[in-house]
């Protein structure tokens, strides 16, 4: 079974590039990306997800003097997930975690899954997948990892945001009534903004 960790190394200050140049192997593994935010957290966090065939180990940069804090996850893959980004192709990726009772993850998966199917064509998006934290038990911790060309492409997306409707979104009526059903299923979320690969 394919896994993913994702960890969010917190550097020193001043030390975040230093320590993203030295986190770009995983021996063993398959890096799906590397990053730093350009909306959300700190400057000082970079954040790495890499897919495993197993367990993946400890992470052996735990040690490293760039390193002020490291919180590592193990996610199991909903939906998608094997696939990384291209960073040839610019734009930007975007990690949203939703908080929401484990019970409705399954029918959040299939809400999320047919929203998608209008959603790619009239946004020129791409999800990259969607992972569960096993750690957590209820309420559940779901990620979803996306593709978008661009910042504005990621603000004409939001279902909410009337200004977006148009002909160029034919069906955005249904994938937005889709996004609004599994919002109610929250208890919390939130999103990070990325490039497709910081540097």
């Amino acid at each position: 079974m394919t896994l993913l960790r994702f960890e969010e190394f917190t550097a020193r200050p001043r030390r975040a590039a230093a320590l993203q140049g030295k986190l770009r192997d995983t021996p063993g593994g398959r890096l799906f990306g590397l990053w730093r935010a350009q909306i959300g957290p700190s400057m000082n966090i970079v954040t790495r997800a890499s897919l495993w065939p197993g367990e993946p180990p400890a992470t052996p940069e735990a040690a490293d003097p760039d390193i002020a804090a490291l919180r590592s996850r193990t996610l199991t893959i909903l939906t998608r997930g094997e696939t990384p980004p291209d960073p040839a192709r610019g734009g930007i990726v975007t990690h949203r975690w939703f908080i929401l009772p484990a019970e409705k993850v399954a029918e959040m998966v299939a809400i999320t899954t047919e929203a998608w199917v209008g959603f790619e064509g009239d946004t020129g998006s791409e999800p990259l997948g969607l992972w569960q934290d096993r750690a957590a038990g209820d309420p559940a911790h779901v990620l979803l990892m996306t593709w978008y060309p661009s910042l504005a492409g990621w603000e004409q997306s939001r279902f909410w945001n009337s200004a977006a409707a148009g002909p160029d979104q034919a069906q955005r009526a249904k994938w937005g009534a889709l996004f609004a059903r599994r919002r109610d299923m929250l208890v919390d979320t939130w999103v990070t903004v990325h490039g497709a690969e910081s540097t």
